[in-house]
């Protein structure tokens, strides 16, 4: 659920800054490149692509790293010293 939260989060941001900033921005300007006959919508794509890559990117390392720190569920019966009151 969190990862989810993370990915639309930097998904809009990168998306909104590639729109706002008319700087071209790999991958979506080789998306500009392909779709040069609809001048129109073009920048809306490139900016959609951006946010997709860029989301992914970021949910991947999030996921990654919530992963390195949390402990373990499972443990071993063995290891379990019985409790007596």
């Amino acid at each position: 659920m969190r990862g989810g939260m993370v990915f639309l989060i930097f998904f809009v941001l990168f998306s909104a800054a590639s729109y706002a900033i008319p700087v071209p921005i790999f991958p979506g300007n080789m998306i500009l490149s392909l779709f040069t006959s609809i001048p129109e919508i073009s920048p809306l794509i490139s900016s959609v692509v951006n946010g997709i890559v860029y989301g992914c990117i970021v949910w991947l390392v999030f996921i990654l790293v919530i992963k390195n720190f949390e402990e373990p569920q499972v443990t071993d019966a063995k290891d379990k010293k019985p409790s007596h009151f």
